[in-house]
């Protein structure tokens, strides 16, 4: 063989080699062995984004219980476009290939439904042992939104040596007239490692967790975030049709941040990070920006960059964060560091990327374990994550690429109550394609409703307070009632020309009107701040009686607040007012006792 032969020979090797060196890293699709999606109800297959929906009147798939009618809906596309309907229970029964860990995706469209009363959609979704949703609607989750579908996201282990997934839609037995539906069903296979892995798994609050998740725990994916970047949508995922939403609805503190890529950089895979996230994800993230002299101050002392997720209580939840540490900048060990603060508690002290990692451009992520206790009668509570940076090497900065957060079972359920309404402005509540209220908004809103209502309290209440002074007033100048004498009325109408605010002899003339104030027999004191106190009003045989005696004792108290300046008048004129005011009181005693 020629000389030229062995070099050309040496260069295809060499080629080759440079191939294999560089596709090796490249992060390549995962292909599911179980890659099923029913369109239910519906007669003929239908394609949607690249994604082939087959129907379930001709499919593979058993269906238990013929009485569930297929049946068209206002939607205009698959899977929503036709929905399986049933005032029984239904099963389908899925034949996957292999054993291992599965996505269940189901999708709903809440719609009118000819001869079913939209109102009483109402039941629980069930697979084995485990219970994925109950008394469930869809109406709770679209309607205050705007949505028109809905799609709830479930992960499991499928352990049956048979190889059957079945899922069973149960009608609520406590609603009259209930119902079931479902419009599309989603069964992929995933890497046996993804969630279900043998990797560490720290226990926010108590330190690392020595036990990696269990497969007998199931999981529903409550959100899927793209940190500093856009939507991916499930053709873009790696091969699994998972959707990613961007972080921009959930983020509470982001002052100063900043948006941060590389399109260039060849990123670095490993066994454990290949299918995690798509390249795309990796290649972006959201850190707080270029600082300046002021700003450090500001970001050491009080500033966290942070993320908000509305969630259901007394469940534990998986919280993975996805890094990579792309930051031209930002090349050695130390050069970027931050802590990370998960549902207000510390999970990591010293959050170092590439040492994670283990190099530059090297995708790796966190696994978190935290409980989410009940707090009063809250049934969601936010879940957050907040990063808060560090004086390192090379910057003072925080720097996160994506977000995953998944509901555990607890005593093999997932089911969490419906909402009332959810406060979003976009999407639902907890769920695959929620969306994150705005923390600040909403707390503003609250405050404010909280002050208007206190203000409009307080407005009734002195009105309502003034009217039935100016009634008492009234009432005891003569003008509430003809049982009263004009002597009388205009007696007291005279006092109030004479009258000052408060005088410093008050107590002086007080002592001295307090010994006019009796009953019949039994004395009545009076207190300046409550004039009815003492008074009895049981029965309405003593009503004009009582009524009586309180009007003398406003007239003498009235004139027991005269002014300093009208002292000597009113000790001269003293005892003719007496005599005036005790005829009276005589007179009316009188009649009580005629």
């Amino acid at each position: 063989m020629s000389s030229s032969s062995y070099k050309y020979l040496y260069l295809n090797f060499l080629f080759l080699h440079l191939t294999i060196l560089v596709t090796g890293n490249l992060q390549q699709p995962y292909l599911p062995l179980d890659n099923i999606a029913l369109d239910c109800g519906s007669t003929l297959p239908s394609s949607v984004n690249n994604r082939n929906w087959t129907a379930d009147i001709s499919s593979e798939v058993a269906l238990l219980d013929q009485d569930s009618g297929s049946i068209k809906s206002t939607a205009n596309e698959a899977p929503y476009d036709t929905a399986r309907v049933s005032r029984s229970k239904f099963t389908y029964t899925f034949p996957v290939k292999t054993a291992g860990p599965k996505f269940v995706r189901l999708h709903f469209y809440p719609g009118s439904y000819p001869g079913f009363n939209r109102s009483k959609a109402s039941f629980s979704v069930t697979t084995g042992r485990y219970t994925f949703l109950s008394n469930f609607s869809g109406v709770h989750y679209t309607d205050p939104h705007g949505d028109t579908s809905y799609a709830r996201e479930f992960i499991l282990n499928v352990e049956d040596e048979r190889k059957n997934l079945s899922i069973t839609f149960t009608p609520s037995p406590h609603v009259a007239g209930a119902y079931a539906f479902i419009n599309g069903i989603e069964i992929v296979s995933m890497p046996t490692s993804l969630y279900y892995t043998a990797g560490e798994m720290k226990d926010v609050g108590k330190g690392f967790n020595p036990d990696p998740l269990q497969k007998q725990t199931a999981l529903e994916m409550m959100y899927r975030v793209n940190v500093g970047g856009g939507e991916i949508t499930p053709p873009d995922d790696t091969g699994m049709f998972r959707k990613w939403l961007s972080d921009v609805d959930y983020l509470t503190d982001a002052r100063p941040s900043a948006f941060q890529s590389n399109d260039t950089i060849e990123l670095q895979y490993n066994n454990d990070t290949r299918y995690a996230a798509p390249d795309v994800l990796y290649r972006t993230a959201r850190t707080m920006g270029p600082k300046n002299g002021t700003d450090v101050i500001y970001r050491t002392a009080e500033y966290n960059m942070t993320w908000e997720f509305p969630v259901h209580f007394t469940f534990t939840y998986l919280v993975r964060l996805h890094f990579c540490q792309f930051i031209p900048t930002i090349l050695r060990n130390a050069d970027l560091a931050f802590k990370i603060y998960i549902a207000n508690q510390t999970a990591e002290q010293y959050a170092d990327i590439i040492y994670w990692a283990g190099g530059y451009g090297i995708p790796i992520y966190k696994d978190y374990s935290v409980m989410m206790d009940a707090r009063g009668n809250e049934e969601v509570q936010n879940l957050s994550i907040a990063l808060h940076p560090i004086q390192s090497n090379k910057a003072l900065d925080a720097m996160l690429n994506g977000v995953e957060i998944f509901k555990l079972s607890n005593l093999d359920n997932l089911s969490g109550p419906n909402p009332g309404a959810y406060d979003s402005p976009t999407s639902t509540p907890p769920s695959a394609t929620s969306s994150k209220p705005n923390s600040r908004r909403r707390t503003a809103t609250i405050f404010a409703a909280a002050v208007s209502g206190l203000v409009v309290v307080s407005v009734l209440f002195f009105l309502i307070f003034r009217r039935r002074v100016l009634k008492f007033k009234e009432w005891v100048s003569g003008g509430g009632t003809s049982k009263l004498s004009p002597a009388f009325s205009s007696s007291t109408k005279s006092m109030k020309t004479q009258r000052s605010s408060l005088p410093f002899d008050l107590c002086h003339n007080f002592s001295r009107a307090v010994e006019y104030v009796k009953g019949s027999q039994t004395k009545k004191e009076v207190n300046m701040e409550s004039p009815l106190k003492g008074s009895s009003i049981d029965s309405s045989s003593d009503l004009f009686s009582t009524g009586s005696e309180l009007v003398v004792n406003s007239r003498i108290l009235e004139m027991a607040t005269t002014s300093c300046s009208d002292e000597q008048s009113f000790q001269s004129s003293e005892s003719e007012k007496m005599m005036s005011s005790g005829a009276v009181f005589s007179e009316i005693m009188n009649s009580k006792g005629r």
